[in-house]
């Protein structure tokens, strides 16, 4: 067994991601597409904190999903929607940890903060969880990749 993440994923299926990543997000206002940005190293980093993600990846990138990424999507919301819930998660996942993507946010990466038992929080406060809560529970099922609500 090979410590690179990446030994499974042959040079069609690191074609077929990175085609995928650009489509879902692509390069706009000044941010650079995913299909720029997670290249080997983020993947390599999603995977190896995330090792339960490579196989359905795998699965995800298979030959005969479709010519091009967005019929390989239409494939796969068809036909294996937690694959495709797996592979939006492994672009994303890679996307937002990326250094210089988070730059160009502003965003600084998580950051401790101290809470204290007798002050509100400010997005409770502000109302900022209101609508969340309204709405109730949502969830994906883990089994089906599915959208599933709470009865």
């Amino acid at each position: 067994m090979s410590d690179d993440p990446l030994a499974a994923f042959d040079p069609a299926a690191r074609a077929a991601f990175t085609a995928v990543a650009a489509h879902l997000i692509p390069a706009a206002h000044g941010m650079p597409s995913a299909g720029d940005v997670v290249g080997d190293a983020r993947l390599a980093f999603v995977l190896r904190a995330r090792p339960d993600l490579a196989e359905p990846l795998r699965d995800a990138l298979r030959p005969g999903l479709g010519d091009d990424a967005p019929s390989r999507l239409e494939t796969l919301a068809r036909e294996a929607p937690d694959l495709l819930g797996v592979l939006h998660q492994v672009i994303v996942f890679g996307y937002y940890t990326d250094k210089g993507v988070r730059d160009l946010l502003g965003y600084p990466g998580q950051e401790a903060k101290t809470l204290y038992s007798w002050k509100v929080p400010d997005f409770i406060e502000e109302g900022l969880t209101d609508k969340v809560l309204a709405r109730g529970p949502v969830w994906r099922d883990p089994e089906t990749g599915r959208r599933a609500e709470a009865r």
